[in-house]
């Protein structure tokens, strides 16, 4: 009888720690599933009007691929690198780095590699900051080049169901914050605006 008893303790033991178990390993598995989602790369499409009239040849699509976004990590890596070697070994690091692409569509094969990437919540939704490097992505339009003014910066301002608008900047001035984030901190050229933006992935 003792014996009986005994077992049975033991095995009402053994199941709750069963029923412990399979709960742990369930919200590992969410908590895991979870991170994959937010890694997944994100894409987004925007429309900009070239010139005054909106003509099918005065429309350029823009697709935008992020695979992944700016992590604190490599910000605080560039910012050692700027203060440790200079300027030029910061621009060799930061185009060393590769988050997505930048592509015009009919662009004639131009390709544009995001170096880095925001994505920053907002009340309505959220916004997505792209940094690259300045390049003449636009053939049909002729920029005068500025070196104070080395890189080129896109605004979407999306809401919760993944549409709004946006801005790029082609030719921008950007720095590092305390807060482990870039911001652009001037401009040569007034931005060119986006509209019918959306995330498409």
């Amino acid at each position: 009888m003792i014996l009986n008893e005994w077992s049975h303790r033991e095995g009402r033991k053994m199941q709750k720690r069963v029923i412990v178990g399979l709960s742990a390993w369930a919200i590992l598995t969410l908590s895991l599933g979870l991170s994959a989602s937010f890694a997944e790369k994100e894409e987004f499409e925007a429309r900009l009007l070239q010139g005054g009239q909106q003509t099918m040849e005065s429309i350029r699509k823009i697709k935008l691929t992020v695979d992944s976004y700016t992590t604190d990590e490599e910000i605080l890596s560039l910012i050692k690198v700027f203060n440790e070697q200079g300027y030029e070994a910061f621009l060799n690091a930061f185009r060393a780095l590769n988050k997505g692409t930048f592509l015009p569509i009919g662009g004639r094969g131009i390709k544009i590699t995001i170096h880095a990437a925001h994505s920053i919540p907002t009340e309505n939704g959220r916004q997505i900051l792209i940094f690259t490097m300045r390049e003449a992505w636009n053939l049909e339009v002729r920029q005068i080049a500025d070196p104070r003014f080395s890189f080129m910066v896109v605004e979407l301002n999306l809401d919760s169901k993944g549409k709004g608008t946006g801005k790029i900047y082609e030719q921008a001035s950007i720095q590092m914050t305390p807060q482990k984030t870039f911001v652009m901190d001037g401009y040569n050229a007034p931005p060119k605006q986006f509209w019918d933006v959306r995330q498409s992935k």
